[in-house]
């Protein structure tokens, strides 16, 4: 009996995670998967379980890239403006406009199992941890009056951004909602630059 060919596990929850994130996970036929990554039934089955189990791994490689976008060097209003840079960058700088593959996932929630749905709600809660840490640290220097409204107004801003540029946005439409939510936030005097 032959052996299954090896198979570089990182390669291909790398590409799944690339399949699943342009197409969604109730899109991607196993087909999809074979064609995209390689793998052969039996790879698959043996590594991951089953399409769900690839889909999980494919999140968590997402996760890191998710979270090497959260800005490290800076904090504060400035790490709000830094994100916010970023995620308008990541959504029309992506030609296949793929959007964010958390958020993605939770607008598939019901396609999901409960294990998934959770990964997908723990992302979600980074998020807001985020902005909840950054909007406190922005307070406490009188940079803003913030309140749970503001965090809740940060983390629908960015569902928007890449829920809106999935959808086909303009890219400056998508840079002055970015811009909008700035403006909002700031004192006056400490206005925006959203790229």
């Amino acid at each position: 009996m032959a052996r299954p060919r090896e198979i570089d596990i990182d390669v291909a929850t790398g590409q799944a995670m690339e399949l699943f994130w342009r197409k969604g996970f109730v899109a991607t036929s196993m087909s999809d998967i074979y064609a995209a990554t390689g793998l052969k039934p039996g790879n698959l089955y043996a590594t991951f379980g089953d399409k769900d189990g690839l889909f999980r791994a494919a999140f968590e490689a997402y996760t890191k890239h998710f979270q090497s976008t959260l800005p490290h060097d800076v904090d504060g209003l400035s790490a709000i403006r830094a994100w916010l840079d970023t995620q308008v960058h990541l959504a029309v700088g992506d030609p296949d406009r793929k959007g964010c593959l958390i958020i993605n996932t939770n607008l598939e929630r019901e396609a999901h199992s409960p294990e998934t749905q959770r990964l997908a709600a723990e992302r979600l809660d980074d998020i807001r941890a985020f902005f909840a840490r950054q909007v406190e640290i922005a307070e406490s220097r009188g940079q803003l009056s913030a309140d749970l409204k503001t965090v809740d107004f940060l983390v629908g801003t960015v569902l928007a951004i890449m829920t809106m540029a999935r959808s086909g946005l303009t890219p400056e439409a998508v840079r002055r909602m970015a811009e909008q939510a700035m403006d909002t936030l700031c004192e006056p005097g400490a206005r925006r630059s959203v790229s």
